[in-house]
């Protein structure tokens, strides 16, 4: 509602989102309960795909794979925490990255950052369900904003600094903006050490984190339940 605000009645009957004849309250009305059955919709189409893809999965992982799992997107995990988490994540995550692309044009930025639904969606009400999950309602907020500014800030600089500003977009999502441009700049400046450097740091790191927890690390996937014991007596 508030980014329909923003946007005002001319652009939206302009975009032809509405007619000229139609009542600017009552469109933000209907969007806004849209939005909501949609994310419903969705929270249920994802709960009913994983439900089905983990039974299925079964014949492979007993046969062909044995103690693999099936990867399920990040949306399943919306089922599992608390349902505010997620319009708060998605507001805090927009705020942030609205906020960003607002410096970005103060600045003068050669680069403008439009907004786009999955990274302010996903990722930050993804994000705003394990924040609120460990540090409850003020975690859900503050870091879905910050996720917002890196997402701008982070893509901003990347896709200018490579030229990719120049084939007309980049990929926002969290890690494409933060984590993939800080590899780059090691890629970029030390060559082909720089990329020995990243792959090995990316093997290193579930190698890492197994040998800090043996115990847990596969037990996770194999007894959830004996695992949350094992955390629980931790």
């Amino acid at each position: 509602g508030a980014i329909l605000v923003i946007l005002g009645k001319d652009y939206l009957v302009s975009a032809e989102f509405m007619s000229e004849s139609e009542s600017f309250v009552f469109y933000i009305i209907k969007v806004c309960m849209n939005f909501a059955v949609y994310l419903a919709i969705l929270q249920l189409g994802v709960r009913t795909f994983v439900t089905e893809l983990t039974a299925s999965f079964q014949g492979i992982a007993n046969k062909l794979l044995p103690g693999s799992i099936p990867g399920v997107d990040c949306a399943v995990s919306y089922g599992f925490g608390s349902p505010n988490a997620v319009p708060i994540g998605f507001l805090s995550g927009a705020v942030g990255q609205f906020l960003a692309i607002g410096i970005l044009i103060l600045a003068k930025s050669p680069v403008l950052v439009i907004a786009g639904f999955v990274p302010v969606f996903f990722d930050n009400a993804t994000i705003a369900v394990y924040a609120n999950n460990k540090g409850g309602l003020k975690a859900a907020i503050i870091l879905p904003f910050i996720s917002g500014l890196c997402q701008v800030f982070g893509s901003a600089f990347i896709a200018y600094w490579v030229g990719m500003a120049s084939y007309g977009g980049y990929l926002g999502m969290w890690d494409w903006a933060v984590v993939w441009p800080a590899m780059t700049v090691v890629m970029k400046y030390l060559g082909y050490i720089g990329i020995a450097i990243v792959v090995v740091a990316l093997l290193a790191i579930p190698q890492i984190q197994y040998r800090k927890e043996k115990e847990g690390y596969f037990l996770m996937t194999e007894d959830y339940e004996a695992y949350k014991q094992y955390k629980g007596k931790k």
